[in-house]
């Protein structure tokens, strides 16, 4: 597995960039060109993960714990994804909730469109009982009818929001020893894709000939290998991500 700061250095050996290549992630200690090689790195994996919200391996799953007499479920409940060391939530899988999933008595929940939920149920007299149908609000939040009356748990599973490798975690000085959220045998693509970055910044057409072929074979493999239900029937063109802008910051 490639640490961020393993990534940055191997970018930069491949480009030809002398020596070692970056000491650390933290830019404020490095030259120009370490700087926009620990960028490209931080911005490709951000592109690569962004490329699709139902990857494999960004697939969480929650133990959110209802209020009896609330019908919302949000950052307000326990287990709800974005709250401790659970995920940031990025799109719920719609066909996952169950009320009191461990008990015999569980019940799968349907899932109804916003705008049709609202009109059904957020009208007139809301009744109080084991929720049956449930619908996600425009902000994320979950709803669900008949309004529990029990304190139970809803377990949910969704896919979370990208990791960002650069993010220096609690505990932490540096972001050198994070690591990508992409599976540890596809770090090449990360590489591959920022290359590409430093090819086109560096008017380097022989690294873009070499990076974007590598990039292709990578990203048809990664996504065979972690998009689910399309295994090896949905694939980028990897001409679209090379249209990528890298923002300066």
């Amino acid at each position: 597995m490639s640490t961020y700061l393993v990534l940055c250095q191997d970018m930069a050996r491949d480009v030809g960039i002398p020596g070692t290549g970056p000491s650390t992630t933290t830019t404020t200690n490095l030259s120009e060109e370490e700087t926009s090689v620990v960028r490209y790195i931080n911005q490709a994996d951000q592109d690569i993960q962004s490329r699709w919200f139902d990857w494999d391996f960004l697939w969480s799953e929650a133990s959110i714990t209802a209020i009896s007499g609330t019908s919302t479920l949000s950052s307000g409940n326990t287990g709800f994804p974005g709250t401790s060391t659970i995920g940031p939530l990025g799109n719920w899988k719609l066909d996952s909730l169950v009320w009191d999933k461990t008990s015999e008595s569980y019940q799968i929940l349907d899932y109804m469109p916003w705008n049709e939920y609202r009109e059904m149920y957020k009208y007139g007299t809301i009744d109080s009982d084991v929720p049956e149908v449930y619908s996600t609000k425009p902000n994320g939040d979950l709803d669900l009818y008949p309004t529990p009356n029990s304190a139970t748990t809803v377990s949910a599973e969704y896919w979370r929001t990208p990791v960002v490798m650069s993010t220096i975690l609690d505990g932490e000085t540096t972001a050198d020893s994070n690591t990508s959220a992409i599976p540890s045998r596809f770090h090449k693509i990360i590489i591959a894709r920022a290359k590409m970055y430093y090819a086109e910044n560096e008017d380097a057409p022989e690294i873009m000939v070499g990076s974007l072929s590598e990039f292709e074979d990578l990203l048809n493999q990664l996504e065979a290998d972690q998009l689910p239900s399309q295994k090896n029937r949905r694939f980028s063109s990897a001409q679209d991500m090379f249209n990528f802008v890298v923002r300066p910051e």
